[in-house]
């Protein structure tokens, strides 16, 4: 959203989308939708996702999660195990930054 038009579609924002995919998307130009949904994702956004931050050494990423207490921060990926944390480690190790 720029403030005046709202995407909506399918399409993602990265280079392969771009290059590899068939996308599919719709540009509405409505200065008042787009800025009542912009207002409507942040509201939601801060209840149901996590922020994530680099970490202030800038070795690793913190996500912080908003509470009605305050801002709990984690330092492991909420709800991921250790299994998975260790497939993002041998996947990260992968040479496929191609397909990002």
């Amino acid at each position: 959203m720029d403030g005046r038009r709202i995407f909506v579609g399918s399409f993602n924002f990265d280079l392969r989308s771009a290059l590899l995919n068939t996308e599919l998307g719709l540009v509405i130009d409505s200065p008042a939708l787009a800025q009542r949904l912009a207002g409507l994702l942040d509201l939601a956004a801060g209840e149901a996702a996590y922020e994530v931050r680099l970490r202030e050494d800038g070795e690793g990423l913190v996500w912080i999660e908003r509470t009605a207490a305050g801002e709990k921060r984690h330092d492991t990926e909420p709800g991921a195990g250790w299994f998975r944390r260790f497939a993002v480690g041998v996947y990260s190790a992968l040479p496929i930054d191609w397909m990002l």
